[in-house]
Formats: structure tokens, C-alpha cells, sequence
């Protein structure tokens, strides 16, 4: 697997979705201050009993963690998202999913900006151990208000899978793509309390070796509710739909959660 230095730094950490929301609103990574740090943790637990008749009950239990850090810097901007989830239905197995996410954002202040990545991710329940992308691309703003910023992002990416085989028991399918990332960001400000923020990504690219092109579609939408200075409740909707996976599994997948953000 290629490697670079800062992915290790990164490994411990861990989606079940490939996009990213900085889930950060402590001023703007945009502004003219620099030389400071700023971001934030926030927890989602869910626990019901909702079951389908009286004779057989069936609980539900989800936590989900996620930490975001920002360094903005004179020039650049260094950003790391980190989201785990777990989640166990009675009878059923304990499920797993992580990510993390590495972003540098270089001449951050430029209309045209330059970016690069890198990402390791596992889903535990899709039977996914390892996903791992590193690559970059531009970043250009579109519109900046008090009230508005949109962001369009174009490049390509290198990435690795491994998937365990569903009909060859200990068999991992490894697969490694070349593909366009590409992705458009909106962030909202309704007044001094409500936020909303929406990321919606492109990613494919051609699989030689099975002679088809892959495409992932995934986005990610978050509305914030400002309580105290640090304090804020979260709705959080994810999806991702893609139309040939690598093994034979459900192609699109979701989750909605609420939870308190706290910042710093």
C-alpha cells in the first residue's frame, strides 16, 4: 500500500460515508485572522424499543463520536475530521464504522486555492476493513456573503479497498482505482443561531481489470442550532449510492442522528 508520513499519524482514528463535513463554527477558516487553532467534539446515542409486535421486542443501540481540528495558518489551512460509529440491533452483531480524514488547504484565501487529502476509513457492517485514499486537486469559491459561502472542488484521487469475499470464507478482494474527486460545498447562516452546512461528492473512475466504470455518489448535510457560546444541537443526515460495488451489497446506504456539538 502507498503510504505517506502523515496517513500513520492517522490510523488509530476512524465513516460510513465517504464525505466530509468540518462541523467547526468558531469564526472562518476564510478570515484574515491566522495563527490559531480552533474545533470541536460532539456525541450521538440512540437506544429504542420499537419493535413490530408485542411477542418479540427488538432494541436498537447507536453511539457515534466525531472530533474536527483546525490550524489555520498565514497562508494555509491544516484540517482533521475523525468520526466513529457503533451500533447493535438484539441478536445481531456489534457494527463498526470510522474514518479519518487529513486536509491541507494551501493559499487559503485565494479564490482559487489548492488542496490535497488523504483518508483512512473501515464499515465494519458493509464488510469493508480498509479503505485508503490520498490525493488532490482545486478549490475554487464560487460565492462569499456574511450569510453564504459556496465552494466547488475539482480533482483526482488514488484508492485502495479491500472487501471481504461473501461466497470464499477468509478471502479478501483487493482493488485499487485511480479516479476523479469532485465536489460542491454550501454553508449557510440563517441568523446568529441556526447553520446549515451541505457537501455533496463525485468519485469515479475506470476498473481496467473488470472493464466497467465505477461511480460513488455521497453527501452530507448538517443543521446546527446554536444553544450557548460552545454548545449546539446537531441533525445529521448522510448518504452514499454506488452503482457497482465491488462485492454484492446493498449499493446505497444512509443515517440521520442528532447530538450536542461542543466547541472550542
Amino acid at each position: 500500500m502507498k503510504k505517506s508520513v502523515f496517513v500513520l499519524a492517522l490510523i488509530f482514528t476512524t465513516l460510513n460515508v465517504s464525505a466530509q463535513i468540518l462541523k467547526v463554527d468558531k469564526g472562518s477558516i476564510d478570515s484574515d485572522s491566522s495563527n490559531y487553532f480552533m474545533g470541536n467534539i460532539n456525541f450521538n446515542f440512540n437506544l429504542n424499543n420499537r419493535s413490530a409486535t408485542a411477542e418479540k421486542e427488538i432494541t436498537f443501540t447507536g453511539l457515534e463520536a466525531n472530533a474536527d481540528i483546525v490550524y489555520v495558518a498565514e497562508k494555509h489551512a491544516y484540517i482533521l475530521i475523525n468520526k466513529i460509529n457503533y451500533f447493535k440491533s438484539t441478536g445481531g452483531p456489534l457494527i463498526s464504522t470510522g474514518y479519518a480524514h487529513f486536509r491541507v488547504n494551501f493559499l487559503r484565501k485565494r479564490i482559487m486555492s489548492y488542496e490535497l487529502f488523504s483518508q483512512i476509513q473501515y464499515d465494519d457492517g458493509r464488510m469493508m476493513p480498509l479503505r485508503f485514499l490520498q490525493g488532490g486537486g482545486l478549490k475554487f469559491r464560487l460565492s462569499s456573503t456574511e450569510k453564504s459561502k459556496i465552494y466547488l472542488g475539482i480533482g483526482g484521487m488514488y484508492e485502495e479497498e479491500h472487501w471481504k469475499s461473501v461466497t470464499e470464507e477468509d478471502v479478501i478482494i483487493e482493488k485499487e482505482l485511480w479516479k476523479t474527486s469532485d465536489y460542491i460545498n454550501g454553508k449557510f447562516n440563517f441568523n446568529d443561531h441556526v447553520s446549515f452546512d451541505v457537501i455533496l461528492y463525485y468519485q469515479g473512475g475506470y476498473d481496467g481489470e473488470s472493464e466497467v466504470f465505477r461511480n460513488r455518489f455521497s453527501g452530507d448535510a448538517v443543521l446546527s442550532m446554536q444553544l450557548t457560546d460552545k454548545l449546539s444541537f446537531l441533525t445529521s443526515f448522510s448518504a452514499q449510492y454506488e452503482d457497482k460495488p465491488i462485492i454484492p451489497i446493498n449499493n446505497f446506504v444512509y443515517s440521520l442522528t442528532n447530538g450536542l456539538k461542543w466547541s472550542f
